[in-house]
């Protein structure tokens, strides 16, 4: 049963009134507190103490009247959406109207108890209303300041037009039609904006989208600027409102026939954080693995370093979401601006920066830090008043010759902030390597070992996990993990692919362990085949394979020859990697489809545009980010982010998986998504056997 808690505030100059009421409110299920005022100064010092739901207002009292009770609740800060219920004893010479002038929301006979608590009762559910719309008004707000600042900072070249008439543009569009300052253009027609040979055409476009204002529309169009220099591009057409006014929101995209001019656009757009346009984690985890080979076979030395902002929960509670993100975009401009030639700054975490710094050793080291502690500490975001101010703690790791791989490195940076966190604010630590930490020579030099007495032996295992269909499709689907033996330790053990595959890939050896995983796969589709089984399974390709120029021959040599049957072998390759490697993407799904085998994106919706990117790649299946399935069932931005990509891929008959999923109730929230696979620890999770009863999920 839901709790009703009330506190009340009776303005009576009698004592019987209180515990009457009190008992009728707690015979109806209410936790009722209340406390008697008769006079002002009662009612003030009452407000002080706490926020109060309702008051009931005993008409005739001589020293406060029912107008300065509902004047003083309208200036206390406690008392605004407090409701004043007025209460009669005998017959009085106010009617109900008098009172609701006054500023009470009724009157009642206090000698019908049951009709004074249903009064109460209803005014208590007014009032959880309320406070509801005010919190949601103040969510709506918050919200509104982030979609501005959203689109304020978007690359895509973003206007409203309301009437034909520019009532907003971004930066970027601005930009793309050389012109200084959006006051500059608004109420400008967006027909200017197009060539003259191209405006009956898109006149007729335009009055035909306000018709109908039919969702997203397109237009290929030559847009012209205020020079009047042409260009091609794309206009998409979307209803949006501005200040409460519905207008028409238009996305310009410059076209190019130069594929390899998109591609690297779509290099750099992923490299670059949103919020701050610094670089991402992702792009700081490839430059990292790039510095240590720099540092391995140069010997060079560098330094690694992690930022975070103190107490950050404090200033988003007290400042807001927006004003908060606002204040990341401008600590990440001040750290830029400490940065010398050939360092990387990336925004690591929400409120965490990273860098790399070349040629820095211990003291260099030290002395960067404390500059970036400085501007972070002379950084005041906003009034001075009012501003936000804070200060950052660093953690920092040495890079040599013998440093070990990547996440040995960043693990050694997050233990020194870990330990500069614990000695206070604005502290920084450098990390010193423990004695006997491998170092990545030496751990590469033991995987070698490792993996080539794996490959000689067969001491590699499969391992696989269920893909479930949501939708009655009880065909089997697998996807194919590997796990190698720890002959070391002789227990039977099996070491985890995080473990020995990144050592794999910069070795030289991954490409090996791709085809070892490859022909046992496909023994088991022929072993299923002749038991009457029809088995699909995933593969997932390491960047190594992708760039193999051998493995598109290899596969047709196994297809062709050991007959492999149609659609039950299919390849994931994760969405970062095509981005980074479109070409060799683009030519191995193409390819795929050749042969009747499948395709799988992986960690879809990980970039900016990721639809953009299906224009290229031809895939069968996307697997949508694991990111987006955090907090599911609490998370409505997850949610919608997740329906806005099953949606599109519907529309473009793409098939998706989730993957990674947590727990029953999430299931149904998938299935009305429209969601088509399931996979995740929760259903089960990889296991050397392949017994799944896939016609659970189909009653």
């Amino acid at each position: 049963m839901e709790e009703k808690s009330i506190n009340l505030i009776i303005v009576d100059d009698t004592f019987d009134s209180e515990q009457r009421i009190v008992s009728a409110l707690r015979a109806q299920g209410y936790v009722a507190r209340s406390q008697r005022s008769e006079d002002e100064e009662d009612l003030g010092e009452a407000l002080d103490k706490q926020p109060r739901d309702l008051l009931l207002y005993f008409m005739g009292m001589e020293l406060i009247s029912l107008t300065q009770t509902c004047q003083l609740l309208q200036a206390h800060k406690n008392g605004r959406l407090c409701r004043v219920i007025a209460v009669r004893r005998d017959a009085c010479d106010d009617s109900v109207a008098d009172v609701m002038r006054a500023g009470a929301v009724d009157l009642v006979d206090y000698n019908d108890i049951d009709h004074l608590v249903m009064v109460i009762d209803r005014e208590y559910r007014a009032l959880k209303n309320a406070r509801a719309i005010d919190r949601l008004e103040k969510a709506l707000h918050e919200t509104e300041l982030r979609c501005n600042s959203l689109l304020d900072s978007s690359r895509d070249a973003i206007a409203y037009i309301h009437e034909g008439m520019h009532v907003y543009s971004n930066q970027s569009y601005l930009e793309m039609f050389g012109i200084e300052a959006s006051e500059d253009l608004e109420g400008l027609p967006i027909l200017d904006m197009v060539a003259e040979e191209q405006r009956d055409t898109f006149k007729a476009f335009l009055r035909n989208y306000s018709r109908s204002s039919d969702g997203v529309q397109s237009l290929q169009t030559l847009l012209r600027k205020p020079d009047g220099e042409e260009f091609d591009g794309e206009m998409e057409l979307s209803p949006a409102q501005i200040d409460n006014e519905p207008c028409i929101q238009i996305i310009i995209r410059q076209q190019s026939g130069n594929n390899e001019e998109l591609e690297e656009q779509l290099r750099l757009l992923s490299q670059k954080d949103q919020l701050t346009g610094i670089y991402n984690r992702q792009y700081f985890i490839e430059a990292l693995e790039n510095v240590i080979v720099g540092c391995e076979q140069g010997g060079q030395t560098a330094a690694i370093m992690e930022i975070a902002l103190d107490n950050f929960d404090s200033i988003k509670e007290t400042a807001g979401i927006t004003e908060a993100d606002n204040y990341i975009a401008a600590a990440a401009q001040c750290l830029n601006d400490c940065l010398d030639d050939g360092m990387i700054l990336a925004r690591y975490t929400h409120a965490t920066f990273a860098c790399i710094a070349i040629d820095h050793d211990h003291k260099a080291t030290q002395q960067l830090g404390q500059r970036f502690q400085q501007a972070i500490s002379d950084l005041v975001y906003g009034d001075e008043a009012t501003g936000i101010n804070t200060t950052c703690s660093i953690g920092a790791a040495l890079i040599d010759k013998n440093a070990p791989e990547y996440n040995t490195i960043l693990s050694r940076a997050e233990k020194a902030l870990a330990e500069a966190r614990e000695q206070g604010v604005n502290q920084l630590c450098i990390h010193e390597p423990e004695k006997g930490e491998l170092t990545r020579q030496e751990a590469d030099k033991q995987f070698r070992e490792q993996i080539t007495h794996a490959l000689k032996n067969d001491d590699f295992v499969l391992f696989f996990q269920p893909i479930i269909s949501l939708h009655g499709d009880t065909e089997e689907r697998y996807e194919v993990f590997v796990r190698m033996k720890n002959t070391e330790a002789g227990d039977g053990s099996l070491i985890p692919p995080q473990e020995f595959l990144p050592a794999a890939e910069r070795i030289g050896m991954a490409t090996a362990i791709d085809r070892w995983v490859l022909h046992q796969t496909i023994n088991h589709i022929l072993a299923r085949q002749a038991e009457g089984k029809t088995t699909r399974f995933f593969l997932k390709l390491t960047s190594a394979s992708l760039k193999d120029e051998t493995l598109l021959d290899w596969l047709d040599y196994q297809v062709k020859e050991r007959k492999i049957p149609a659609n039950t072998l299919s390849f994931v390759v994760k969405e970062s990697i095509a981005v980074t490697n479109l070409r060799h993407t683009r030519e191995l799904s193409r390819h795929l489809r050749k042969i009747h085998c499948g395709f799988i994106l992986d960690d879809f919706g990980s970039g900016t545009n990721p639809f953009q990117l299906l224009q290229h790649i031809h895939c069968d299946y996307i697997r949508i980010d694991p990111a987006y399935m955090e907090d599911i069932g609490e998370n409505p931005q997850n949610q919608e982010h997740i329906k806005m990509i099953a949606d599109q891929a519907s529309e473009i008959g793409k098939l998706t998986i989730a993957q990674h999923v947590p727990d029953a109730a999430s299931l149904s929230i998938l299935w009305g998504m429209g969601i088509n696979f399931i996979q995740g620890h929760f259903l089960q999770e990889p296991l050397p056997n392949l017994d799944y009863d896939f016609s659970e999920m189909s009653g």
